[in-house]
């Protein structure tokens, strides 16, 4: 799987529901993305780390969410360019 981080731990992982070819696997590395059904890979979150799931909206797949090792959680509305943090992690 190019693009991937290589012999690293895949915590997380979904598909675009509308779309299975569109693939997101969240990793202590960040968040990356398939549009080919996982040939090539791209990273969504280069300020994001520590991820260990990910969840895309199944009526709106622009809205994609990540959680963290920690539990915090983050929202994009516009497919990965940005995000918002929804909540505080419990320590």
């Amino acid at each position: 799987m190019g693009g991937l981080p290589a012999r690293r731990t895949v915590h997380g992982f979904t598909t675009d529901p509308g779309n299975a070819q569109v693939m997101y696997a969240a990793m202590l590395q960040g968040l990356f993305r398939s549009a080919d059904g996982g040939r090539a890979w791209v990273s969504m979150s280069p300020e994001l780390k520590e991820l260990a799931a990910v969840a895309v909206n199944p009526k709106r797949p622009e809205e994609i969410f990540v959680s963290t090792t920690e539990g915090t959680i983050y929202r994009s509305g516009d497919g990965g360019k940005s995000w918002k943090k929804q909540n505080q992690a419990r320590n």
